[in-house]
């Protein structure tokens, strides 16, 4: 039987919910440490429906659902690979060329690289990116929920969008329209030490919704003005991550990278560009 989340008729009609209301209620749920019982049950049932092997993460009790959503990597399980990496576990949804005149297709959505980026708030100059590549990864419930910095270098500023907050999962893309143009978004500018500039931009997702930036409240940065960061990262230094599932993209400047062969599953610091 296909989970209600999964059914055509409940997606399309998901405009009409109340997202915040919903994301407050989870949260509060999410957050709850204890009783201890209760928490072990529903990590061992979420465990069990989504299938999630725990062998790459650290071995303990979790004290909520937060907790285990947000659980940690042990040592050594996601190695850093050359290039410019996949900063996120997840399933790469769409993988291509950039272009500013056609909208990139992901999925069955048609996706305005200028809304997406930009809505109807700010003015990032995106003419760099014209013929550049771009990547989409969703983070599935199974993986490792932290974002990371795929190359050497500053994040240095960030765009906030405020939004909705549909569901991304596939049959979601298939039936409602412009979801990551709609949904909440943090638009991260960063500078690679090499030179060049790219975007990693995180949406946020159904339920809880939460994007969350480390070293950094989110009151400081989930504002309509641009919020200036500056903060060096090394290449695979977490950046932050989601309070629930979502989608990170990836935007490179036309010249700097060239595309790799890549599996539907992807983890956490794989390449994903060949630098140029």
């Amino acid at each position: 039987m296909t989970a209600l989340h999964k059914r055509a008729p409940f997606l399309r009609s998901y405009a009409f919910f109340p997202h915040r209301l919903i994301n407050r209620g989870a949260a509060r749920i999410t957050a709850a440490r204890g009783p201890g019982w209760l928490v072990d049950a529903m990590v061992a049932l979420w465990t069990r429906l989504d299938r999630i092997e725990l062998g790459d993460f650290e071995q303990r009790r979790f004290e909520s659902l937060d907790d285990f959503f947000l659980r940690r990597l042990r040592p050594g399980a996601r190695p850093i690979a050359g290039g410019f990496v996949t900063p996120a576990d997840g399933r790469l949804v769409a993988l291509g060329r950039a272009s500013l005149a056609a909208p990139l297709v992901v999925k069955k959505q048609r996706l305005s690289l200028e809304r997406l980026v930009n809505g109807r708030s700010h003015g990032i100059d995106l003419r760099a990116y014209e013929g550049g590549s771009f990547a989409v990864v969703f983070l599935t419930p199974r993986g490792y929920h932290h974002v990371h910095m795929p190359i050497e270098g500053e994040l240095a500023e960030v765009y906030w969008i405020p939004g909705r907050y549909f569901p991304q999962n596939e049959v979601a893309l298939e039936h409602i329209p412009r979801i990551y143009e709609r949904n909440e978004r943090a638009v991260l500018r960063c500078r690679a030490a090499r030179g060049f500039e790219f975007l990693v931009i995180m949406v946020g997702a159904s339920l809880i919704g939460g994007i969350e930036l480390a070293g950094f409240r989110r009151a400081e940065w989930a504002r309509r003005i641009p919020t200036r960061l500056e903060r060096k990262l090394a290449k695979g230094e977490e950046i932050g991550h989601f309070a629930f599932g979502s989608t990170v993209v990836a935007l490179l400047p036309r010249g700097v990278a060239r595309q790799v062969a890549l599996a539907n599953e992807l983890s956490m610091g794989e390449t994903l560009f060949e630098l140029a």
